[in-house]
């Protein structure tokens, strides 16, 4: 009497759908969630670097003046976080010597020169100590 009821229990498939709906739905909201995240942390990481390339276009096309630049990367830095740093550093080489920048290297020639512009700003997590860092550096001489 009970193994009749029971067997026709299990052959029932009302309710699987709305089973199998409380199942997955969890899933795909994780997975749409965590696909936001990770756009987001890409666009924000994009606008950095467009940023960057900003400033690197500023010494291409001849431009010598290291604050000119850094305020052009942060003026160009759509939707900048208020906590963003960005950096401005020079390094002179001959050939691949390091040399202080106001020396000459052999043959009296001037050492080429390298500006390294870095941004910063939080990652995903404002609160968090992840970082989004990019450098660019440019030959200028």
């Amino acid at each position: 009497m009970i193994m009749p009821t029971l067997l026709r229990g299990l052959r029932d498939e009302r309710g699987v759908a709305a089973v199998e709906f409380a199942i997955i739905t969890p899933v795909i909201a994780l997975l749409a969630a965590t696909s936001f995240m990770l756009w987001e942390f890409a666009d924000r990481h994009q606008d950095m670097r467009s940023a960057l390339k900003v400033g690197a276009e500023y010494y291409q096309n001849g431009g010598t003046d290291d604050a000119i630049a850094a305020s052009l990367v942060q003026n160009g830095w759509r939707n900048r976080p208020a906590t963003s740093a960005m950096t401005v550093s020079r390094a002179c080489r001959c050939g691949t010597t390091a040399i202080a920048c106001t020396d000459l290297c052999p043959a009296s020639r001037p050492p080429a020169v390298y500006v390294t512009l870095t941004a910063s700003a939080p990652g995903l997590d404002v609160n968090s100590a992840d970082v989004m860092l990019d450098t660019t550096t440019v030959r200028v001489r």
